[in-house]
């Protein structure tokens, strides 16, 4: 009987990565609250006018859309360039001002007790 559940806990973990593997990436810029705060991310560059990525992350948390979204993304390419303003919301004080990402990649918020600090990362 043992060997049976082995078997088939196996072929689950095989069928398993199995999917894993052919899945493509994510296709989404994501900003990431590394921080120790609620942060206001405004997008300030690449979007359509009156549209774009304007969000209130928690902590430990992130949001993401679509590179080829054009509301955040206006050229719908993977190295066009978005920006954004983002803020300590509890503080209303500013983390870094217009700070560019390429639309394939995404941005971390870092840092804690008002040391913060804005970190891109292209995509591969």
């Amino acid at each position: 009987m043992k060997k049976k559940v082995n078997l088939v806990l196996a072929g689950l973990v095989l069928a398993g990565l199995a999917v894993f593997l052919t899945v493509e990436g994510a296709e989404a810029f994501c900003v990431y609250n590394n921080t120790d705060t609620l942060i206001s991310v405004y997008q300030t560059g690449g979007h359509k006018t009156g549209r774009g990525f304007h969000k209130r992350i928690a902590r430990g948390e992130n949001e993401c859309c679509n590179w080829s979204a054009k509301d955040c993304n206006k050229e719908g390419e993977k190295d066009s360039i978005v920006k954004f303003t983002v803020s300590d919301v509890n503080q209303d004080l500013p983390i870094c001002y217009n700070v560019a990402i390429q639309a394939g990649g995404w941005l971390t918020v870092e840092g804690s007790k008002g040391y913060y600090k804005c970190v891109r990362h292209d995509y591969q």
